[in-house]
């Protein structure tokens, strides 16, 4: 019988069974949706399973020197990824364009040097920029190469699938309608709302939860060399990307969204919008961190005032919210304008200094009005 293998954290070990059931009974998806929360290794278990759909071991999969299973860990086999771009990467010309001895970037190249950085850190979250995208051409330029395939497994795996617009999803659509033989399709996503419902309804979903604290050390010291501190553990909450992430920006972040809430409670809004401004924070992204940490600390606060153990004890203890005197009351509905505002964000419905600004005079409005 074969044996398919897939190495994970002891938490996400009943995902990774469905899957191998999957495979063992021939029942695996031609199109998988992976979603979870950003940084709890979407992009390591895509890939993956990739190397397991393109191995031809006759016994083992995947068995790590086959031409299938070096296809999918080649960065420079950009067939197998579609990865968000800026317009002017996007807009670059294919390899079969540029002439002999060009030193121009291509598409691909883009798209070589993205794999690479997944392929060696699949938990980062800031391996491309906000405005990347993908655009209906990277879809269309997959798809060209079907017909290339040959007798092989053909597996592509689409990293943050909500960043398609909306040419790219229809043209993804048509695609997922009728799926060629022998082609699988595995999306990662953080934010599967933002897909479009066809797609959804079209695709197998997998929700890959969260890690343990321990596992996140341990994933994180294995990946980057050091492990988190106890403060950034806590803010993970279970995932490696954003300990990582934490690690890099921790002192800016957390003194910023502290600087933040100092301000709102005692109405210093000149100078928090000010602070704000300096920061540049004007892509959605780098105000969704922002408001992550806000609402970390406020829910720590809330567990200080429940008698629960803090999260984050030199963070939380070195802003101590709670001696401003609010209650849980108050912190709870501070929490509802953070996800309000985080929601708007989200779907673009304010600019990020915007929303910012408005949430800094309305998060503890309610208090401020006694």
């Amino acid at each position: 019988m074969m044996k398919f293998e897939l190495q994970g954290p002891k938490s996400q070990e009943k995902q990774r069974q469905s899957l191998i059931s999957a495979l063992e009974e021939s029942r695996f998806p031609q199109a998988l949706l992976i979603e979870g929360a950003p940084g709890v290794g979407k992009k390591k278990l895509a890939f993956d399973l990739a190397r397991i759909l393109s191995c031809t071991d006759a016994s083992h999969r995947p068995c790590g020197h086959c031409f299938g299973c070096k296809m999918i860990l080649d960065s420079g086999a950009v067939s197998n990824w579609v990865i968000p771009l800026e317009s002017k990467e996007a807009n670059a010309r294919r390899a079969s364009e540029v002439s002999a001895g060009s030193t121009a970037k291509t598409v691909d190249d883009y798209v070589a040097h993205y794999a690479k950085e997944i392929l060696e850190n699949p938990y980062r979250l800031n391996y491309i920029t906000p405005a990347a995208f993908i655009s209906v051409d990277l879809i269309r330029a997959m798809t060209s190469r079907f017909g290339l395939k040959g007798d092989r497994v053909r597996c592509v795996i689409i990293a943050e699938a909500e960043r398609m617009n909306e040419a790219a999803s229809n043209a993804l659509l048509k695609t997922l309608e009728e799926v060629p033989p022998e082609t699988y399709f595995i999306l990662t996503t953080s934010y599967k709302e933002r897909l479009l419902p066809t797609i959804l309804s079209r695709c197998i979903t997998l929700h890959l939860p969260s890690m343990t604290d321990d596992e996140v050390k341990q994933t994180v010291r294995e990946t980057s060399g050091e492990a988190p501190d106890p403060d950034i553990l806590g803010m993970a909450f279970g995932s490696p990307g954003k300990a990582m992430y934490y690690g890099s920006y921790r002192e800016s972040l957390v003194t910023l969204a502290g600087d933040f809430l100092r301000h709102a409670l005692q109405r210093e809004y000149s100078e928090l919008f000010f602070t704000l401004e300096s920061e540049n924070l004007k892509e959605i992204e780098d105000a969704l961190f922002l408001l992550d940490v806000i609402s970390f600390l406020l829910n720590d606060a809330v567990r200080y005032l429940s008698g629960e153990p803090l999260r984050a004890r030199e963070l939380s203890e070195s802003l101590a919210l709670w001696d401003f005197s609010l209650d849980a009351e108050t912190l709870n509905g501070a929490l509802i304008q953070t996800q309000e505002t985080i929601a708007r964000v989200e779907s673009r419905k304010s600019a990020p200094m915007a929303a910012l600004q408005v949430f800094a005079i309305k998060i503890f409005e309610s208090v401020l009005r006694k």
